[in-house]
């Protein structure tokens, strides 16, 4: 295991008018590990996820990323440090298109004379060819609406979408909840393609990419 943790807490906190919903959590996040953290209702599991997706800041406490402290005001603001989150209640918007809400933020461009112009062409191939990735056959058209996909469908759509773009901390957020039985398990390509990418962009950028499937017995 590498000696630097990618991602780390100390003694984090969380209260909302004096309830403590996350009370002095620690933990840290190496490259090549995936940590799945268990908790019953109540326990602050969607609060850790949301502390480490920049949603919430710690009352108290802590978050490094990378060895340097840092304030999460926002999940943009985790994004551009490379931390991506795949919610439980997926967030894809149903009357759009597949590639629209694979690349929605960051759409792929063609320039044209003075103008740079939306390449829908080629966010409805490489839309495809991700799902595919994740061993969702069904969708051979970028173009269809989200709205005609399954569950599990969307939920693939939104891990592909993070592990296209790279990122350095995938959480996900109870990950299965929606997926099919041949999707969920360990053995498939929806569980395999990420493993693999984390490879693949390390090779590329930098460590092997932890995937944290998070939620934590806060204690």
């Amino acid at each position: 295991m590498p000696e630097n943790p990618v991602m780390e807490f100390h003694s984090v906190t969380k209260r909302f008018l004096g309830k403590t919903a996350l009370q002095d959590v620690s933990l840290k996040l190496f490259a090549g590990e995936v940590l799945c953290v268990l908790g019953s209702n109540g326990a602050g599991k969607s609060t850790l996820i949301k502390i480490l997706s920049g949603v919430y800041r710690p009352t108290t406490g802590n978050v490094l990323v990378g060895g340097q402290s840092v304030t999460l005001d926002s999940p943009q603001e985790a994004r551009a440090l490379g931390i991506a989150t795949v919610h439980q209640e997926v967030g894809t918007i149903p009357l759009m298109s597949v590639a629209r809400n694979f690349f929605l933020g960051a759409e792929p461009t063609m320039r044209l004379g003075p103008f740079r112009l939306l390449d829908l062409k080629a966010a409805d191939r490489i839309s495809v060819e991700e799902l595919r990735k994740m061993g969702i056959q069904r969708v051979t058209d970028g173009r269809q609406t989200v709205g005609t996909l399954s569950g599990g469908e969307r939920q693939a759509l939104a891990i592909a979408r993070a592990v296209y773009f790279g990122a350095k901390v995938l959480i996900l957020d109870e990950p299965t909840s929606d997926l099919g039985v041949y999707e969920a398990d360990p053995r498939s390509a929806t569980f395999a393609v990420v493993a693999q990418d984390r490879v693949d962009l390390s090779e590329r950028s930098g460590p092997p990419l932890p995937t944290s499937p998070v939620s934590k017995h806060a204690q």
